[in-house]
Parts: structure tokens; sequence; C-alpha cells
């Protein structure tokens, strides 16, 4: 219920005056719908021959007129009502959605380490469809059922109480039985949205992983799995709908039982005397409207329960605490920053040991650090501390002289790039995976879909191509863009390329290599012209002549005061030698630090490193003996 008022209270107020005046409509809705059986009764009872043959004729004719009129009246209040509720319930649905995807974007990484991809799109697609419904369907058919039900039970007294209290019975059981198959529903409901979430994982789990699935011969498990927990979401939605299916025959029982009541009674009452044939009409076409809302109750009922849960879910997500204090400065990095660490021990929440243990290095501005190290030594833990990716320990890490923890997130981000070790790229155009700017979306419609936009909703004057060179002809060259792609050697690859710049690289950039893929991570982090660049291992996927043509670029980037402070982690030794300084990391510590030649003079595990790389590039590019 809390998640119900907060729901309310931040998304419905503004659309009170469309509930009104709605609540408006469906008031003179329901009011025409009790009137107008009021009015076919008197038609009846005109023609009963009381009037006169002429007399009642001519009043039956009248009272078909109004008949008529109010039947007009209810189509259009009827619709607008409708209108009136349902619009709002889109828009809540819009802003909803909206607030959760930035409320996702603003979490940390332990969030994400907790929930499946696959509950989230369900949460945000799904659940909030159900929500949809809860303010718009659901409630529109509360109102209704609010102001019907009254206004039909008072237009049945004011024919014949003696009916009206006969009828109450049959109706009064029908709503205890509502009360108790509500209770039930919830239950279920719950639990079919987590199976749904289930679900959807497994799904994307199998689309993601399917080249795997069939390199490996597991396409029968896959299926298997997925063929388990799609049986079990069945049994479920069938449960569900036997409980429903169960609701509604009941209900209309109920509406039944007390047209029979209506008919014995109402019958008697009539030979008696006690009762006109036209105020029996009236009140039998009053209670079978009655029994219609019974009935559209078991429909209610679940798009209440579901949207209940789904609020529920959602605003679960919404009040989860970010993990980010709050920023005590608005400023970002106006400029390299000096890069402090201090002692800096960090530990991850289900982690044994400590990643980092008292860490400490001064990076100046504009200067690189290079780090070394085995798998699982804390390198890429040291890189996203820094980003802060993870919340960080007070005073660890201070960029220009203010903890790193004072900063605005947003602020600090703005002028930051970070490279991660295995690059993600989005399904669009090779050009808008550079510079991430949403110029032009790199999906494309199907020539059904395309068929179907000209043919029901309006010509399309020009494709998405068409579009994407008068936006770049208007726009002129990206010199930024020209810079990246030479500096992170990608100008041939793109020449190879189908649709150059503008080639849509697949789920994940599937269309390029993993060599292609790091190259155009990097040149969207170059593009931004960071004053703060992190490099995690992102050479590891290059040969060594496009290497080193991208450490000269690295080395070189900015003029003077504009180089960015750099930390660059590698696995190759070749990678780090123009760094300024280097650590050499081991289970967490520093373990030897120094420029390139310091630690190769020192004999250590660095040294070791660098000979052993050496000699595996020397066997490489040596000819083959005999050749």
């Amino acid at each position: 219920m809390r998640a119900l008022i907060q729901l309310l209270s931040t998304y419905a107020v503004r659309f009170l005056p469309f509930y009104a005046f709605g609540f408006v409509a469906l008031a003179l809705t329901n009011w025409a719908t009790v009137h107008i059986p009021t009015l076919i009764g008197e038609v009846v009872n005109s023609l009963d021959g009381e009037h006169g043959l002429v007399d009642g004729g001519a009043r039956a004719r009248g009272l078909t007129v109004q008949v008529a009129l109010w039947s007009v009246l209810l189509v259009g209040v009827r619709t607008l009502s409708r209108t009136l509720f349902f619009n709002p319930g889109r828009d809540i649905e819009y802003r909803l959605g909206n607030d959760l995807f930035r409320v996702m974007l603003g979490l940390q990484r332990s969030f994400f380490a907790n929930r499946k991809v696959g509950e989230l799109v369900s949460i945000a697609t799904n659940d909030m469809q159900s929500v949809r419904l809860l303010v718009g369907f659901a409630g529109l058919q509360i109102f209704n059922v609010a102001v019907a039900v009254p206004l039909h039970i008072w237009q049945m007294y004011t024919l014949d109480p003696l009916l009206t209290a006969w009828c109450a019975v049959p109706v009064l059981a029908g709503g205890v039985f509502m009360a108790w198959t509500v209770r039930r529903f919830y239950l279920r409901v719950r639990v079919s949205l987590e199976l749904l979430a289930a679900l959807s994982e497994c799904t994307l789990e199998s689309y993601a992983g399917v080249g795997t699935l069939r390199s490996n011969g597991a396409e029968r498990v896959a299926e298997g799995r997925f063929r388990t927990r799609n049986k079990t979401y069945l049994a479920l939605q069938l449960e569900i709908s036997r409980i429903r299916a169960f609701a509604m025959p009941v209900l209309g029982f109920s509406g039944i039982f007390a047209t029979g009541i209506v008919l014995w009674i109402g019958g008697e009452r009539v030979i008696a005397g006690q009762l006109q044939v036209g105020d029996l009409t009236a009140f039998s076409v009053l209670l079978a409207n009655m029994a219609m809302l019974l009935l559209s109750l078991a429909w209610v009922l679940t798009a209440i329960s579901r949207g209940v849960v789904a609020l529920q879910r959602i605003r679960k997500i919404q009040d989860v605490d970010a993990g980010v204090p709050p920023a005590a400065d608005e400023r970002g990095l106006e400029s390299p920053p000096r890069i402090d660490i201090r002692s800096l021990t960090f530990a991850y929440p289900d982690g044994d040991s400590p990643a980092l243990q008292d860490l400490s290095v001064t990076i100046e501005p504009g200067a690189t650090l290079g780090v070394f190290g085995k798998t699982g030594s804390g390198k890429t833990t040291l890189i996203e501390l820094i980003a802060r990716v993870h919340d960080l320990p007070v005073g660890a890490i201070a960029f220009d002289g203010r903890d790193a923890r004072s900063f605005d997130l947003s602020a600090m981000r703005e002028k930051m790039a970070v490279v991660p070790q295995t690059p993600f790229l989005f399904s669009t155009t090779l050009r808008d995976n550079i510079r991430l700017r949403g110029e032009i979306s790199g999906h494309r419609l199907t020539s059904d879909a395309r068929e179907d936009q000209v043919g029901r909703l309006q010509p399309v004057k020009t494709t998405e191509e068409e579009v994407f060179v008068q936006e770049a002809r208007s726009a002129g060259v990206d010199h930024d863009l020209v810079r990246v792609l030479d500096q992170a050697s990608l100008r041939d690859d793109i020449a190879l390329l189908p649709e150059g710049l503008n080639t849509i690289v697949g789920e994940r950039g599937v269309m390029l290599s993993g060599g292609q893929r790091q190259r155009a991570a990097l040149a969207r982090a170059l593009y931004r012209s960071p004053r703060l660049l992190l490099l995690d291992d992102v050479l590891s996927a290059v040969d060594q002549r496009t290497e080193a043509k991208l450490v000269e670029a690295i080395r070189t980037l900015g003029g003077a005061g504009q180089r960015p402070t750099t930390l660059i982690v590698s696995h190759r030794t070749s990678a780090l030698e123009h760094a300024d300084e280097i650590l050499v990391l081991a289970g967490g510590r520093v373990v030897e630090r120094g420029t390139h030649h310091d630690l190769v003079r020192m004999g250590g595990e660095y040294a070791q490193a660098v000979a052993h790389q050496s000699k595996a590039r020397e066997d490489h590019d040596s000819p083959e003996e005999g050749a």
C-alpha cells in the first residue's frame, strides 16, 4: 500500500484534473446506464393499456426518443471517461520507466552483481506494463464500481425495496468470495512475476551465449533448461487461470441466482398487482448490469494483483541506496589532476582477503603510471577504485588535494575516460559507438515494418541513412573523430567494413574482431579529450606493430599542459616502457616500483617478464629453420 501511495503522490497528482473530469464522465456514464433501463420500463408500462392505445403509443415514442438520446450520450461520456483514465496511465508508465532507468544507471557495481539482467529487463518491461494497467484500466474499474454499484442499488431500491433486499444476499456472498479470491491471486501473481524474470534471464543468457552452446554441442542442455523453467511458469499461469476461470462462473452464478429471485418474487408481485411489468423489466436490466460488474471484477482482480506486486518490485529497486556519498564539491576535473593514493586497502564484500593492501603512490598531472602484475593481483580493482566504481575508503584517493569521495560523480566522470579490459560496444553504428552521442540509432526497421509504416501510418520521406547523411553534411567534418581514428589505428579497418563508419557492429560488437573492439573502445575514450585516462589492458588483442602505434598515440596525447593523467594496466611490458613510473603488484601489494629501466636492472618479477616477452617476440619474428 505504501508503494501505491508513493506512486499516486509522485506521478498521479499532476493528473488530478484528468481524473476529476474522468470521474464526472464516469458518473454520467453510470447515470445513463441506470436511467436507460428506467426509461425502457416506462416504455413497457406505457404500452400495457393503462394510458390508452393512442396516448400510450405517443408516450412510448417520446420515451424511445429519450432512450436514443441517452444512448448517444452514454457512448460519448463512456469514451471520454476511458480517454481521461487511460492516457494518464500511459504517461505514468513513461515517466516511471525513465526514473527507473535513471536510478539503475546511478547504482553501483555491487547491485548488478546480485541481480540478473533478465530480472531487470522483466521489471522494466512486464512490470511497467502491469503498473500502467493498475493506474489505467484497474483505476477506471475501481472508480466505476464505486459509482455504479450505489447508483444501481439506489435505482433498484426506488423501483422495489423488497426485491432489492432479496438480491442483496447473493451479491454480498459474491463479494465475500471475491475477497477470498484476491488473497489467493496476490500470492501466486508475485511468484509468477519472479518466474517470468527467471525465464527472461534464461532466454537472454542463451541468446548471448549461442555461439558457446553451438561450439560445445550444448543446445539440448540449453533447450532442456528453458523447457523446465517454461513448464514451471506455465503450471503457475494455468493455476492462476483456473482461479480466475472458477471465480467468473461463481460471480456470474450470484448474478443468475439474484435474477432467479427477481423473476420468482417479482413475478408474484406483478401478479398480485404490487409491481408493474415495466418496473420488473427495468429491475431485471439493472440487475443484469450488476452481474456484468461482478464478472468484470474477475479481470480487475488480475490487473490489481499484478499491478501492486509489480509496483512493489519497482519501488524496491528505486529505494536501493546508491552507495554514493553526497557530493561536497560540484566541480569536475578541470585540468589533468594530480592523484594521491595513500595507504589504500580495499576488500570486496564477499572476498576472503583484501584485493589491495596498503598501496600508496602519487601520479603527477599529465604523468603516466603503469601497473603490471599477474591475474588477480589487483590491477583492475585499482582502476575501478580511481573511477569510483566501488565505494572508496575515506581519504584513500585524492584529486588535486581533494578527497575523491567529495566529487560529484557526474561532474568527475565528465572528463574521465575508462577503457575496460573487455570493451562493450552497442548494437549501433561504429560512428555512434565512438561518439556516444546517440545521433543515429543502429536499429533498422524490417521490410514488413517499413511497409506497415508507409501504408498505415504516414509516408516515410527519407530513410535513416538519408537522414544521417543530411545531418552529417549540415554538421560538417568531425575533426575530433578523424583524429581519434588515426590515433586508434582504425582508419584501415574502417575501409574494409561494408558501410565504413556507418556499419552496424552488431550485439556487443560481434561484427568486429577482438582487436578492433579494443581499438574502438580506445577511440571512444580519446574522442572525449579526457583529463584522466584509465586503460585496463586495452592492448591485449592487438599485434606488436599496432601496439607500438597505440602506445605512441597515448604517449603524445594533448599538448602542453593538456596531456591527461594516465593510468595504464597491461600484462605486456612493451606497453609500459613509456610510463613515468611502474607498479608491480602481487597479492594486492606493491612488490616493485620504478621506471622501466629501473625495474629491468632490479632483476625481479618485472625483469623476468621483459626477458620472457622479448624472447617470445624474437622467436616469432625469426625465420623458420630450413626455409
